[in-house]
């Protein structure tokens, strides 16, 4: 009975482990002292360096010791183009502040100065969808004590955040 328990266990071990799933995670929290949404994405680093490598960029690596002024541009780059903010139907670009590598997640910082909103706010994430059919991406918004949460998927990756949402503060985006 023991080796058969063992046996099963290995199998479940081995089942797991070679389990992929694929997942991102943006965090964005308005500061009102600095009029900002600070924007946090994690995702992890095997997965945006084989998103690089399928972009192109065949010999970069997400690793300290490279040179991360290329590789900054790089991720910059990607991150304009699958993370996107809309007020009143415009585009809002974010400041990218730098990303640093923890583990084995790659942790990017960005910030959108605002000074009042006027209309909602739509959240675009498509971090990976080209590339991971089966990936999500989680974000999380919190704006004072409001939080709201989405999961984005290849077939819904738009999400708006209704203009009483931020009625607390009269803000307006830059």
């Amino acid at each position: 009975m023991t080796k058969l328990f063992l046996g099963f266990f290995i199998y479940l071990l081995g089942a797991v482990s070679f389990h992929n799933f694929y997942v991102s995670t943006t965090s964005i929290r308005f500061v009102p002292d600095e009029k900002s949404l600070q924007i946090t994405t994690q995702v992890f680093l095997d997965d945006f360096e084989s998103v690089l490598q399928q972009n192109g960029h065949e010999k970069t690596k997400l690793i300290p010791e490279v040179s991360q002024e290329e590789i900054d541009i790089l991720v910059e780059d990607y991150l304009r183009k699958n993370i996107t903010f809309k007020a009143q139907e415009k585009t809002i670009d974010f400041e990218f502040l730098g990303k640093v590598y923890k583990s084995d997640v790659l942790i990017a910082y960005m910030e959108l100065k605002m000074d009042s909103i006027q209309s909602s706010l739509s959240i675009k994430n498509t971090i990976f969808f080209d590339y991971l059919p089966d990936q999500k991406n989680i974000i999380h918004f919190k704006f004072a004590s409001k939080r709201k949460s989405f999961l984005a998927v290849s077939s819904k990756s738009i999400f708006e955040i209704p203009k009483d949402f931020f009625d607390s503060y009269n803000l307006q985006i830059k």
